[in-house]
Order: structure tokens, then sequence, then C-alpha cells
């Protein structure tokens, strides 16, 4: 059978990936390795990403270690079909948009525990406080996948996946020092048996930062961050047949931010709903807990699952004048069994049971609020996957939403990959088609439904948002491995959106359901080029389209065009050396939404070297042209910024 190319996004092209720098020099023998990963978010029983006809991307940790990526909106600012909008430096507000979609469309899991925040006002999770130490690879799944998670995975899935305990006793340590004076200490340990294993880790980051906004008056002041994480994960095998696994993952962030707005007559006569110098900060506490089992019977045909998680987010905002406290909590237990009857089919069904809560109140500013309520849904699920004949392989996911306040709801997904056997395929390419439809439902969150302030109004007519998704793909690969590349091509439609209306004449903000239905469309291209082992170039380009069929105008945040590039040299073995850039053409505001900022391209250089087996010096030089830009009107992007960092492990 043929080495098969890995689907779209995994050619990771539009990620800006280095390549390791004892990277083997058989590219080839790369790329099948790398054709049989396991893809865990895709599917609960986990596949190879061969059989798999979703769009998707993988983001290991040697791309993030190599790329000195610090936090999770920075792994995700190239992949193909996701938009970035950060306000300010890391740990300021961040929004993820996925082939036109919203962040709260958006669902982030660890290690399959799902992080919406049910306290925020549409329910969804900021990756904000993100860091990316001890992770293993991030998942990036495009396209509705309601059918398998249910709601919050109307537009796709970002499934983070920590490092498994493995191996001798191992301790590692790092050390970050940049510009904004800015510093990064990371400490691990980690050992792996047959029967037990664990892994620990410790990281604190602070910085000086820059000032959230960007536009004078004022605005120099700096804006800081800092945040410390820890996570602890535990492993145990008391038979051959049960798999037993614990872990948590605390974070304590601090960000400061700027809250005040222009006055009106300002000297350069800019609007006066920007952002100026002023005290405030964001606090905000994580956390993240989960116990999992795992039990083989009938040797291995039959496979049960239960897990069971606690996730608590706490904020609290500080202002002048104004002060917001909340919590949200989820608690969730889901079970299901997984059948393999014969070896070309697996069938999975389970159930799963959610209950969520949040408080929110508002003692100053803005009048008090007071939202203490919970909500809860259960769920049935099924899946099937089968590979038809040799190389053809066809999944469907169907589930069943019980929703305390909105009742049932029934959505589903269905896929198919076919890797071209050697009659059909053209001499010298291997190639795979592939194909996905599915179908998303999102109800209101707590807060759209009660509201939160007086210039927030809840609304408790909101119906549930619904919507449907198909995307064509074609992944293709020289057999030599010189080159690899992708298309994609998606079509959707999205009804009942909520959109906060806005009332000039009193002032406040309302969630409604539009009439109008989002129309969704959109081109995927990445490809990467590696002619000799020391030499490596990958690219990638989106044309996206999202808008209101009333109207025809394009969303806010989302440019049309974007697309990225990077080429890495390898002199000798030990170092890689690349030169990347990324660009965007114009796109409108968030806010005002009818404002149209210019495009911008930004470029970076980075230099990793392996002084020893133990130890690695890594430098980067990030906007090095130190370009103004915006990714909102009024809200601060980094200049200039340098950082080195050396890791040693023992």
């Amino acid at each position: 059978m043929k080495n098969h190319p890995r689907p779209s996004a995994c050619l990771l092209g539009s990620a800006v990936l280095l390549a390791a720098p004892s990277a083997p020099a058989n590219a080839q023998d790369s790329e099948a390795i790398a054709a049989d990963e396991i893809v865990v978010s895709a599917s609960r029983a986990g596949q190879s990403i061969n059989q798999l006809g979703d769009a998707i991307s993988i983001i290991s940790a040697e791309d993030i270690e190599l790329q000195q990526l610090q936090t999770l909106d920075d792994a995700l600012e190239r992949a193909p079909g996701v938009t970035i909008t950060r306000s300010g430096g890391v740990g300021q507000n961040t929004q993820v948009r996925m082939r036109g979609f919203t962040s709260k469309h958006v669902l982030v899991l660890i290690d399959g525990v799902k992080l919406n925040n049910p306290s925020e006002a549409d329910n969804q999770f900021g990756i904000d406080h993100l860091l990316l130490d001890n992770i293993d690879r991030i998942e990036v799944l495009r396209g509705p996948q309601s059918g398998i998670y249910g709601a919050d995975a109307v537009a796709g899935v970002i499934n983070i996946v920590t490092k498994r305990p493995e191996g001798p006793l191992e301790a590692r340590g790092s050390a970050m020092y940049g510009s904004n004076e800015t510093y990064e200490l990371n400490a691990g340990l980690q050992a792996g048996g047959e029967r037990f294993g664990f892994s620990s880790s410790i990281s604190y980051f602070d910085t000086e930062g820059i000032s959230l906004s960007s536009r004078p008056p004022g605005n120099v002041e700096r804006d800081g961050y800092d945040n410390l994480t820890m996570q602890f994960r535990g492993e145990f095998r008391p038979t051959d047949d049960i798999d037993l696994s614990g872990w948590v993952r605390y974070t304590d962030a601090r960000n400061e931010i700027d809250a005040n707005f222009l006055p009106a007559d300002n000297p350069g006569g800019l609007p006066g709903f920007l952002f100026q110098d002023s005290e405030g900060f964001n606090e905000n506490e994580q956390l993240f807990a989960a116990l999992k089992g795992v039990w083989r019977t009938f040797g291995g045909a039959l496979e049960h699952t239960a897990q069971f998680s606690y996730v608590d987010l706490d904020g609290r905002f500080v202002a002048p004048g104004q002060e917001q406290e909340s919590d949200g909590r989820t608690i969730e237990g889901v079970y299901f069994a997984t059948a393999r009857p014969v070896d070309r089919v697996i069938l999975i069904a389970g159930a799963e049971y959610r209950d969520e809560s949040a408080v929110f109140e508002q003692p100053e500013g803005f009048a008090f609020a007071l939202i203490d309520d919970s909500i809860h849904n259960a769920a049935g699920f099924a899946e099937a996957n089968v590979e038809i004949v040799d190389g053809l392989f066809v999944s469907g996911a169907a589930r069943y939403d019980d929703n305390e306040k909105f009742g049932g709801e029934f959505t589903f997904r269905a896929t198919g990959a076919y890797n071209l056997p050697e009659a059909f395929d053209i001499a010298g390419v291997d190639s795979k088609l592939r194909v996905s439809y599915g179908e998303g439902a999102e109800a209101p969150g707590l807060r759209q439904l009660l509201g939160s302030s007086a210039t927030f109004r809840g609304n408790p007519d909101l119906q549930p948002e619904s919507n449907w998704m198909v995307d064509f793909g074609i992944d293709q690969q020289l057999e030599n491995g010189l080159a690899a590349w992708s298309l994609t091509y998606y079509i959707g439609e999205a009804t009942d959106g909520i959109f906060n209306v806005f009332d000039l004449q009193t002032g406040i903000s309302t969630p409604q359901n539009v009439d109008s239905p989002v129309e969704m469309r959109g081109l995927e291209v990445d490809f990467t080029v590696s002619p000799a082992p020391w030499i490596e170039l990958r690219g990638a380009y989106t044309h996206m389209t999202a808008a209101l069929e009333s109207s025809d105008r394009q969303l806010f945040g989302r440019p049309k065009n974007d697309g990225s590039a990077a080429l890495t040299l390898r002199p000798f073995p030990g170092l890689a050396l690349t030169a990347d850039g990324y660009w965007r053409d114009e796109f409108f505001s968030d806010f005002p939404s009818t404002f149209e900022m210019p495009g911008y391209s930004v470029y970076n250089l980075s230099a990793v070297y392996d002084v020893s087996d133990r130890l690695r010096l890594a430098v980067s030089l990030q906007n090095i042209a130190d370009k103004f830009y915006e990714e909102k009107l009024g809200d601060s992007t980094y200049g200039r910024v340098a950082q080195v960092r050396l890791t040693a492990r023992y």
C-alpha cells in the first residue's frame, strides 16, 4: 500500500513550522511516518490521519519548541481557515474565528475536556492565558463537529493534547528573556513505565508589556502581564486491560488594561470610543481537572471509556468606577463503548451529562447586575467508522442533546476519504480525495438570556443558532517526498445567528436572532517543497467569504484573503534557520464594524541550535521591519521584538 498524503492542514504549510535540526535526511521517510499519525479529535476512537475526511491541522511539540511559540494564539496565527484578533500584547483579550464563525462557535478542549465558560456573555472560552509548556500537540479540526461534541463545536474544534509520561526519569528546564522586559521560566519532571507514569511542570511568564491602546494621545503606559501555570498528570495500568489516568492544570494570571475612552474633542480627531491609557486590570484563575478510565474486554474488541471532568473559571475586572466578578463552573461525565467487530469497522455509542453554572456580578459601574443560574444538558451519541474497500473510509456521527432550557436538538456529521490506488493515480503522485458534511447547533449563553447590566439587556426569547457546512479536498504528494500540496473548498450557511444590536438613543445593547442567514464559503491552499534535505519552503493561502445574505458585506474581523510562507535552511546538523512572514488584506474592525482596516504583512527570523544532546539555544526576531499595524482599531500590536531562550534536559 502506498504512503498516503496527510489531509490539507496536516502539511502545516500555513503554520510556518521549523523542521527539527536533527530531522532525517530522507524527506519521504518523514512524510510516511506522519501519514500514520493518530488524531483523537476527529473521532472518539482516534484514527490514523489517512482515514479522515476532515480538514485538520496538527501543530506538534517540536514545532512549538523550535518556533519558540508561547501562547495558543501564537500557534494558531497562521492555521488555514483561522483568524486571530488580539487586543494588545500577550494575555489580552483574544478572538478566534474559524471559517467565518466567532469564538463562541469554536470548541476548545484540553485532553478531551471541554473548556467553554458559562459566565462569559456568549459561553466562549478565552484562549488568552494558555501557555504552551508541556504540550504534545494541538489539533485544529475545521468544520461542524456538533455530531460528536454537541454545542460550541459548530465551527470546529481546537484540541490541546498534553505530553504523556514515558521513558526514564527526566528533568527539564528553560529560561527566556526578551524585549519589553519579558521573561519566562519553565521546569518539569516526568517518568513513565509499563504500569505507572507521571509528569509535572510549572511555568512563570512575566512582561512589562505594551500599551493596550495604540493611538495617541498618550498610550505610552505599559500594560503588563504575568502568568503562573502548574500541571500534573498521573497514569496507572493495574492490568493489561485497564488504564487509569488523571490530570489537573491550574493557571493564575493578571493583565493590566486600558479602560478609559478618548475624549470626543481629542486633538487627533479620533473616534471617542477608542481606549486610552488608564488604570485597570483583569485577574483570572483557571482550574481544569479530569479522571479517566479505559477497560478493554473480549480481547480488545469492546472497550469502555468513562471520564469525569471539572472546570472552574474565575475572573475579576477592575477599572476606574467599574468592577465585575464572574465564576463559571462546568461538571461533565461521559461514558462510551467502542466496538471493533471486524478489522474494518469501528462502532461507538455513549452518553454525556453536563451541568453549567454561572455567577456574574457588577457591584460598581453601569448599574448593579447579578446572575446566579445554571443549566444542564444530557446527550446520547453514536459513531461509525468503516473501511469499505482498501483505501476508502467513511464515517458518520449522530447526536441528540436535551437542553434544560431549549429542549431537544439532533445533529450529525459524515465524512469520506479515498486514497487513490495506483491504477487511478497520477504516476509519481500519491493522492487522497476527501469530503465532509456537518450540522451544528449553539444554544444562547446565560448572560445572553438574562443580561448583565443596565447597558446589556438579556433576551429570554433567543433561539439556538444552527448551521451546516460541506467541504471538499484533495491532498497530494510526490512519491519521492520532494513536495506536497492540498486544496480545500467549503461552503456553508448559519441561521438564527445571535448578534448584539446597539440602540444609539438608549445606549442599550441587546442580543437578537437575525433573520438573514450568514453565508460562508472559502478556499484553503497549502504546500511544502523540499528539493534537498537542507532546505524547505512552506506556504498557505486562504480565501474566505462570510457575509449576511441581506447585505453581502464581509463580517468584521475576517479578511477575505490572507497567507503565509516560511523558508527553513539547515546549513549543518543541529542548526535550523527560518525566515517567515504572513499577510492579511483589508478587513473591517471589530468595533466599529463599519471601519475598514488596512491590510498588513509581518516578517520574522528565528534560529535554533542544538549545542549538545541536552542543551538547546534559540533566538528569534519578530516583526523585523518594526511595522505598525492593528488587528482591531485602537488596539496595539507588537513592534520589533527579540527573544533568546536556553533549554536543558537531564
